[in-house]
């Protein structure tokens, strides 16, 4: 956000993954406060929930890492005239995740994987709640908080928390 706000780019290239924030919400964040800022996302995920994601948060592109140079440039002079573009390596995902079902119908079945408890933790833990707070909620220790929290994310498929508060906005247990 600062750098948009102080550089005023045409165009801004983000991961969906970054070190210390969450590149969908910086991608909402700018489409709010600078609405002709155009967002292409560059991921290493293929997935069709992904590019959703990217698209919902309101990218205008959504280019795969393993992509040559020449496409990066090439999607930019699309977004640039207001052409939204998908790399062709996320494409065939895309189109087999909206032929199957829609991403938050995928993502429910596998939501509903998760044990009773898991599902009271996540739900929790998509509230914002802490560990602490989880814990004496559901009258059990922080380290079993912990471990439910563990399995969980290997359950889903998520590897840090916020991702979990994208899951639970994805199948709609809170409001983006």
């Amino acid at each position: 956000m600062a750098l948009t706000r102080k550089l005023t780019p045409d165009v801004v290239i983000m991961d969906i993954n970054m070190p210390e924030h969450d590149g969908l919400d910086a991608t909402r964040q700018i489409k709010k406060y600078f609405p002709e800022v155009k967002v292409i996302i560059l991921s290493g995920y293929a997935d069709h929930i992904y590019v959703d994601q990217a698209l919902k948060s309101g990218a205008l592109g959504y280019v795969h890492k393993d992509a040559v140079y020449d496409e990066l440039l090439f999607a930019i002079e699309a977004v640039k005239k207001d052409k939204p573009y998908l790399s062709p390596t996320v494409l065939q995902p895309v189109f087999n995740g909206y032929m199957q079902s829609t991403p938050s119908t995928h993502a429910m079945a596998v939501y509903n994987k998760l044990t009773a408890r898991e599902k009271e933790v996540f739900k929790l833990i998509g509230k914002g709640r802490s560990r602490k707070v989880i814990a004496e909620t559901l009258s059990i220790s922080s380290k079993t908080v912990d471990k439910h929290r563990s399995n969980l994310m290997e359950k889903l498929n998520l590897r840090k928390e916020a991702e979990i508060l994208q899951f639970a906005k994805l199948i709609g247990l809170i409001e983006s």
